[in-house]
């Protein structure tokens, strides 16, 4: 019995509705959750990029560490007033 390989396509853009991020531009990202985050990153390309020989459950371990990544970011950064607004008017 072979698995089935599952895909998904995601919005290059993200999908902010009725809401007005806070201006970033003095905001400073902690180096280490954005290292993190660009490892998992790079080792989610690295594996997608070898159909030949991929693991699947090295494969899965990626994708889970990349949405932790991501998570862990974007808590730090709502932790520290990079917030959404919802527009009043």
């Amino acid at each position: 019995m072979g698995i089935s390989e599952v895909s998904c396509h995601l919005q290059a853009e993200p999908a902010v509705t009725d809401c007005q991020l806070l201006d970033a531009t003095q905001l400073a990202i902690d180096a280490t959750l954005g290292r993190r985050l660009a490892n998992a990153k790079a080792r989610l390309d690295r594996l997608e990029q070898q159909p030949h020989s991929r693991d699947d459950t090295a494969l899965a371990s990626a994708r889970v560490e990349f949405s932790l990544a991501s998570r862990a970011l974007a808590d730090d950064l709502l932790a520290h007033g990079l917030i959404a607004q919802e527009h009043t008017g």
